[in-house]
Order: structure tokens, then C-alpha cells, then sequence
């Protein structure tokens, strides 16, 4: 199932983005669109291998399944939006693109669902329920892949579309993410027995990969828009603007009034 979805969504990404043929074409460049289909047709093969080849051992200890996990929500899934399929899905539809940003209920929607299949993934009856091959394993894959998309689309802007949320707001977002990953992994390390059935051990593995590799994506993130936020901050504080998620500062009336008359002073 899941080799077969990454198979279609391929080739719609490629056909969305085709264009016009050209007899004679100039040195191919790596330009910021190829960069995009580079991503995120990475994305898409780490997906299919993790799903096709790789997932029967993956099957066989629990902190390889957390890995598989890892890779799914803080790998995969960010590079597929560093894609920007979006816009080009919606050229595909015939869907007219949309300037204004989302609302933030779905960042919080998003975020909620996120939560949920996290936390769920660790269920011990759901755990076990997708434990063996079959359509609960597949569509519990399938289901990381999705949310860990929409998760990770509050936060990297695609063309056509701002983030509804501000930078100051990606960071929250960020670190409310990776401070209940650590929570998880935390439990799951310091527990005195297992909760699946398997080595203690195994489970304090999974911990580690949870508490280290599985926010390193989130700090990256989180320590970009940090940056980002303090820059536009320090701008906006010289231009009389605010945080506005990536979006231009404009001036105030009053900086702007007074930016005009020395301009005509200078010119008398």
C-alpha cells in the first residue's frame, strides 16, 4: 500500500510540474526548483524503503521500529514539504492558489493529530495491533506520513502560501513538539518494566533514539525560525513593524511621514 501511494504521488508531482518542451535547452543549473524535486522525491524513496525493504526488519526489535518512526515524522515528512507538492497538486486540480495564509486553527488542528499518532504509535494494543504485516501496519504508515506532512507544513512556508503562523509562533510550535517527544521518551527510559513485551533494554534503546536523533530535526527547525524571528524583530523595531511570519514589514504612517519630509528637504 504504501509503495504504491509514494508511486502515484510521484508521478502526479512530476506531472504537475512539467513544462513546455523546448528544442534547445541551456545548461541545466541547480536551481531553487530543482532543489525542491530533489527533496522531495528523497523524501518519497526514504518512505518507500522504509515501507517496502527495510520494514521487515524493523519488525523485529522495538527500538528499530522507533528508528522507522523517527525517519517517518522528522525526516521524510519535512523533506516532502521542503518539496512544495501543495502548489503544484493544486495546478494539477485546477485549483486557484491562495496569497493569504491559513488560519491558525489548522496549525492547532495539525498539531493535535500530530500528537495523537506519536503518542498512539506507543499504545502497547495499538502497538501490537500493527505489529505484523497487514492493512493496520500499512495504514498506521500511512498515517505517520500524512500527519507528519501536515505537521511540518505549519512550519516550512510553500510558494504561494505564507504560514499562518509568525516565527515567534513557529518556535512555540517547535518546542511544545519536542518538549512532548522528550516527555515520551522519558517514560519509555526510565520505566522499571517494559510495556510491550520485549527486553527492558530494547525499550531504553528507543528512548535514547527518541530523546536524541528524534528532536534533532525539531531543534534545527526550532533554532532557524529563532533566528529568523530576532532579524525581523530587530528590523522591525528600526522600521516601526511587528512579527509577521516572514511576511513585509510595512512602515508606520508616522515613519513614513517623516522618512518623506526629509526626502523633500533634501531635494529643496
Amino acid at each position: 500500500m504504501v509503495p504504491v501511494l509514494c508511486l502515484v504521488a510521484g508521478f502526479a508531482y512530476g506531472i504537475a510540474g512539467r513544462r513546455n518542451l523546448k528544442i534547445y535547452r541551456a545548461r541545466r543549473r541547480w536551481t531553487t526548483r530543482t532543489w525542491r524535486a530533489a527533496a522531495f522525491f528523497g523524501g518519497l524513496l526514504l518512505v518507500l524503503v522504509i515501507g517496502g525493504p527495510a520494514d521487515a526488519l524493523a519488525r523485529q526489535t522495538f527500538w528499530l521500529r522507533t528508528a522507522q518512526l523517527v525517519l517517518l515524522l522528522m525526516v521524510a515528512s519535512p523533506l516532502l514539504v521542503l518539496g512544495a507538492p501543495s502548489p503544484r497538486f493544486a495546478r494539477l486540480l485546477r485549483r486557484p492558489g491562495h496569497d493569504r495564509p491559513r488560519g491558525k486553527i489548522g496549525a492547532v488542528l495539525a498539531f493535535t493529530f500530530f500528537s495523537a499518532v506519536l503518542v498512539g504509535a506507543y499504545v502497547p494494543n495499538i502497538y501490537h495491533l500493527t505489529a505484523v504485516p497487514g492493512l493496520a501496519r500499512d495504514l498506521g504508515q500511512a498515517a505517520l506520513v500524512v500527519l507528519g506532512y501536515g505537521f511540518w507544513a505549519q512550519v516550512i512556508a510553500q510558494p504561494g502560501r505564507a504560514c499562518a503562523l509568525s516565527h515567534l509562533g513557529r518556535v512555540a510550535y517547535l518546542f511544545a513538539s519536542s518538549a512532548q517527544v522528550r516527555i515520551l521518551g522519558l517514560v519509555l527510559g526510565f520505566a522499571p518494566v517494559s510495556f510491550y513485551g520485549v527486553p527492558l533494554i530494547d525499550q531504553q534503546i528507543a528512548a535514547g533514539i527518541l530523546m536524541v536523533p528524534g528532536i534533532l530535526t525539531d531543534l534545527v527547525a526550532l533554532t532557524v525560525c529563532l533566528y529568523l524571528w530576532l532579524a525581523q524583530d530587530e528590523r522591525g523595531h528600526h522600521q516601526g513593524g511587528s512579527d509577521t511570519g516572514g511576511r513585509r514589514i510595512g512602515l508606520r504612517p508616522a515613519a513614513a511621514s517623516t522618512r518623506a519630509m526629509a526626502s523633500s528637504a533634501k531635494t529643496a
